[in-house]
């Protein structure tokens, strides 16, 4: 019985598409613990917003019925989010093919999941600080000196790179 699936499903051009598709994304995104990581904190992202209209507004069957859960508004901002995160873990993968030396594209990769990492915190703090979890606001000032210390590193290095003479 088993076989005979495996049989039928081997001669599906679907099947085979399929496949050849799936093929593809693990070659270009690579996956590991920190895509894995940062695609399961996107999800809770999604969670807590859903989480935060439904208790600001009496209850998720009333925030269904108002319109302030809707498929179509949650797809219209996430679809952009995943196709970019997906994008910048794409380039996080393709940077130890680019970059020679495997420190330096794992620091490549280790700065874009880190910086999309803490996006979500942020995000996902903010939704628990809107719904009236006021504890959360530790972990929002959290998140944002982490974001801030990731991202002015870097643009400390930039100026004095500008400084020096040192193209850019």
């Amino acid at each position: 019985m088993t076989l005979s699936k495996i049989t039928t499903s081997l001669s599906d051009p679907l099947a085979w598409l399929g496949g050849v598709f799936l093929g593809g994304i693990t070659y270009l995104v690579q996956p590991g613990a920190a895509f894995y990581g940062l695609w399961i904190v996107v999800a809770c992202d999604m969670a807590s917003r859903i989480l935060t209209e439904s208790v600001n507004h009496g209850g998720m069957i009333k925030a269904i019925k108002e319109g302030h859960i809707r498929s179509d508004k949650a797809m219209q901002g996430t679809f952009i989010k995943i196709i970019a995160y997906f994008i910048m873990c794409v380039i996080a993968a393709q940077a130890t093919r680019i970059i020679p030396y495997t420190t330096a594209s794992g620091l490549v990769a280790n700065i874009i999941y880190s910086v999309l990492f803490f996006v979500e915190v942020l995000s996902i703090a903010e939704n628990f600080i809107e719904a009236g979890v006021e504890e959360f606001q530790w972990f929002k000032r959290f998140s944002q000196k982490k974001l801030k210390s990731i991202c002015d590193d870097r643009e400390t290095v930039t100026s004095e790179s500008n400084e020096s003479g040192i193209p850019l």
